[in-house]
C-alpha cells in the first residue's frame, strides 16, 4: 500500500497539455478617435497544445489554422484596419539528445532552426499551489531581457513545458512573463501516449541558424516601419 502512490506517480510519462496563451497588446495610434480606441483589443488569447512523452515533445497551435481576424473602421479620410494573425509555429524538443527544432512562419515563409537545447539558470522557490488537481511548485529565471515565473508539477516527471520553457523536474503548467505581458496557463491535461503524428519533428521550412533568422526578421520589420502609410490609411498587423 505504501508503494502504490509512488508507482502511480511514476507512470505519468506521456500525454497532452492544452494551454491558453494570453498576450497583452500595446497599440499606439496617433490621432486615434474614441471609436478607434474602442476597437483596439487589450489582449489576444490563443489555444496551444503540448504533446509529449519521456523522450520528446511538440508545442504548437491548439487548433487548425484559420483565416486571420480582421476589424476595420472608417472615419472621414481615415481608414483603420486591424489584422490578427496566428503563425503556424512549432517547437520540437528532443529530450534524449538535448536538441530543439523550431519551425517558424514569418510573413508566409517558413524557416527551420535546429540547435542544442539552451541551458537555463532556473531558481527555485518554496511556493506551491494546485493547477488542475496537480501540485505545482514555483521556479523563475531572470535574464537581461525579461523576467519569467513558472509553476511545474513533479506529478508529471517529464522536463517539458509551453513554448521554449523546459528543463525542470516536472511539466510546466503555468508561465508568466514580465508580470503578465505574456502568459501560458494549462486548461486541460490528458495522460497517455499521444498519436505519432501529434509529436512529429517538424521539417517544413528553409534551414537557417538563429542568427540568420533574426537578421531576416529585423530587416523585414525595418522595411515595414519605413513604408509610408499614405492616403490617410493605417493597417495594424498583430502576429503572435
Amino acid at each position: 500500500m505504501l508503494l502504490f502512490p509512488f508507482l502511480a506517480f511514476a507512470q505519468i510519462q506521456a500525454g497532452e497539455i492544452e494551454y491558453t496563451e494570453t498576450i497583452k497588446l500595446k497599440i499606439d495610434i496617433p490621432d486615434a478617435t474614441e471609436e478607434m480606441l474602442k476597437m483596439i483589443p487589450s489582449e489576444r488569447k490563443n489555444p496551444k497544445i503540448l504533446a509529449f512523452n519521456a523522450n520528446k515533445s511538440l508545442f504548437k497551435n491548439g487548433e487548425e489554422k484559420t483565416e486571420p481576424e480582421e476589424m476595420s473602421h472608417s472615419e472621414g479620410d481615415m481608414q483603420f484596419n486591424i489584422k490578427m494573425v496566428q503563425p503556424d509555429n512549432r517547437l520540437f524538443l528532443d529530450i534524449e539528445n538535448g536538441k530543439i527544432t523550431e519551425s517558424t512562419e514569418f510573413f508566409g515563409r517558413f524557416f527551420l532552426i535546429e540547435e542544442a537545447l539552451p541551458e537555463r539558470d532556473w531558481k527555485f522557490a518554496k511556493d506551491k499551489k494546485m493547477i488542475l488537481g496537480y501540485e505545482c511548485y514555483k521556479a523563475y529565471l531572470v535574464d537581461t531581457a525579461r523576467t519569467v515565473e513558472v509553476w511545474y508539477t513533479p506529478q508529471i516527471p517529464v522536463p517539458v513545458g509551453p513554448s521554449e520553457f523546459n528543463g525542470l523536474p516536472g511539466a510546466i503548467l503555468e508561465v508568466n512573463i514580465d508580470n503578465g505581458e505574456r502568459s501560458y496557463l494549462a486548461v486541460a491535461v490528458k495522460t497517455g501516449e499521444p498519436e505519432a503524428k501529434k509529436i512529429e519533428k517538424p521539417s517544413k521550412g528553409k534551414s537557417v541558424t538563429r542568427e540568420e533568422f533574426k537578421k531576416i526578421r529585423d530587416e523585414k520589420m525595418k522595411e515595414m516601419g519605413a513604408e509610408p502609410g499614405g492616403n490617410g490609411s493605417m493597417r495594424v498587423i498583430i502576429r503572435n
